[in-house]
This record gives structure tokens, C-alpha cells and sequence, in this order.
């Protein structure tokens, strides 16, 4: 990305967390930290309040992948399944409710930041949408470009805007074309 926030707009300085930004809970900012959080969301188990505190607060969270949906009930879990997109964010949610005793603002803050993180474009394009700018004066598409579930994007990686996949292992990049298999013929 060639811009920085304040370029965009002074409204917008700070928005997007970058790598090793610390956090409320202690756990600095990384792409690693997706396959942490995912796993949680299967191994801590929330007592009946626990639960519900989650539900009501995730419930008021535009899941960035399909954001007619929220991050405690996205699309796929229409279909009994969840994508590590949102699994990263519930089961952050789980820890942070479980092992820091975090509230409903502090939840909701936390998880919002993390998916800043993740879902960088998405929240740029909706905050420009939400002053009333055009996001392609800023080289973005509309925030409904960034819904990966939409565009079919769900086993696609984290780093190249999709869910992260489908299944229990987190895609967090594009895997690389080897050099010999680079260029024609390879």
C-alpha cells in the first residue's frame, strides 16, 4: 500500500492497527496469532453469562466478510460452519471474556481491533463510505469489494483478503511459486 492513513484523511489516523501494535489484553498484534485465536474458539469453553456476553456483543459487529451478518452469527454458520476469519475473532472473544474477565466495551473493543488488522481495506473503504467520500478518490473499491464470502473468497487466505479457510489450519498467505516454476514453461 502506497498511502498512510492521515493521506486518506485525518479522520482516519489510527484506524487500521499494524503487526506488533500492543493490545489491551497483552498480546501484540500478528498474523500468527489467527491459528491461536481460531483454536480457541473450539478448546475454551464459556459458562452460560460468558456465553451470553458474547453473543449480545459480537452480535453487534458487522462480520467484515459478509457484514449483512455479524461476527457471532456470519454467513457460514447458516450452514453449520465457520470460517477462521470469524473463529479467530469469536475465540479471541472466548479468552479474552474467559482469561482476562474483559466486559462488554473492552470485548468489543479488542475484537473490533483485531479485525481492523485482518480486514484492513474493508474498514477503510466503509469509514471513507461513512464520511460521505468516495472510496476510489482513495484507490479503494466500495466496502462490498472487501466481503470475501461474496466473492467467494472463503478458502482464500487472510493476506490476500479472504476468510482464511474452512477448515481447523488457518491460511494466512499465499503460498509461494517455488523459482523454477516461475516464468514460462516452468
Amino acid at each position: 500500500m502506497g498511502w498512510t492513513q492521515t493521506e486518506l484523511s485525518p479522520a482516519l489516523a489510527g484506524l487500521i492497527p499494524q503487526a506488533g501494535t500492543p493490545t489491551s489484553y497483552g498480546i501484540p498484534l500478528a498474523w500468527e496469532n489467527a491459528q491461536f485465536f481460531a483454536d480457541w474458539f473450539y478448546s475454551i469453553e464459556l459458562t452460560p453469562e460468558q456465553a451470553a456476553l458474547v453473543e449480545e456483543v459480537l452480535g453487534e459487529i458487522p462480520a467484515p466478510c459478509c457484514d449483512d451478518n455479524s461476527v457471532y452469527s456470519c454467513c457460514c454458520t447458516k450452514n453449520g460452519k465457520i470460517c477462521n476469519l470469524t473463529r479467530s475473532a469469536r475465540g479471541l472473544a472466548r479468552w479474552l471474556v474467559t482469561v482476562r474477565g474483559f466486559g462488554g466495551q473492552e470485548l468489543k473493543a479488542a475484537v473490533e481491533e483485531w479485525l481492523r488488522f485482518l480486514k484492513p481495506d474493508y474498514h477503510l473503504a466503509r469509514a471513507l463510505e461513512e464520511q460521505g467520500l468516495d472510496p476510489a478518490d482513495y484507490g479503494f473499491a466500495p466496502h462490498e469489494a472487501y466481503e470475501s464470502c461474496y466473492a467467494r473468497q472463503c478458502e482464500a487466505p487472510l493476506d490476500a483478503g479472504g476468510c482464511g479457510g474452512m477448515g481447523l489450519v488457518v491460511l494466512l498467505a499465499e503460498p509461494e511459486t517455488p523459482s523454477c516454476c516461475q516464468g514460462e514453461g516452468g
